[in-house]
């Protein structure tokens, strides 16, 4: 048995095709821009971390070269805050979110310029519909899917469900 809320209906025409690449450009710029801002986010938490664990254990060590003795509790402690801050900078390097975080604002941006195209065209704009429009937009489309990095299926469905709710606000619902 088919889900009706999700059986694809192929378009029937070209303003329906222009409208279903509308919206998925828009839910693929969106979710784009969303994983960027959560690769930020995760980059700048993992970030503080290692910053404020570095500067205890640099303020642990110097402290601890003015006592003659220094427990040996203390000393455990201060080298297992020294090995996290060491995992935490080397996670941070590792994982690249920043690199990322501008890989996906990069393709979010791409997408918003061929959603805008496409609203031109939509619009009726003459400029906008060249003889071969359709497949101009179309190749970009799926370059932009080639190269752009992978959204996580659960950024995705977020963003579209953020997306739903617009529209469903936007319409009275």
């Amino acid at each position: 048995m088919t889900n009706p809320t999700t059986a694809y209906a192929p378009p029937v025409d070209e303003d329906q095709l222009l409208l279903k690449w509308i919206r998925r450009a828009r839910e693929s710029q969106m979710s784009h821009y969303d994983m960027a801002d959560l690769l930020s986010s995760r980059d700048r938490r993992i970030g503080w971390l290692a910053t404020a664990l570095t500067a205890f254990v640099g303020t642990a060590v110097f402290a601890s070269l003015n006592e003659a003795t220094v427990s040996p509790a203390l000393r455990i402690f201060v080298g297992l805050v020294s090995v996290t801050a060491a995992v935490s900078s080397a996670l941070q390097t590792f994982l690249r979110y920043a690199e990322r975080a501008e890989k996906h604002r990069a393709a979010g941006a791409r997408y918003g310029a061929v959603r805008r195209r496409l609203e031109a065209v939509f619009s009726g704009d003459r400029d906008a519909r060249d003889g071969h429009y359709l497949t101009a937009i179309r190749d970009e489309l799926d370059r932009l899917a080639e190269d752009s990095p992978n959204v996580p299926p659960e950024v995705f469905y977020r963003t579209q469900r953020t997306l739903s709710g617009e529209r469903e606000r936007d319409a009275g619902v």
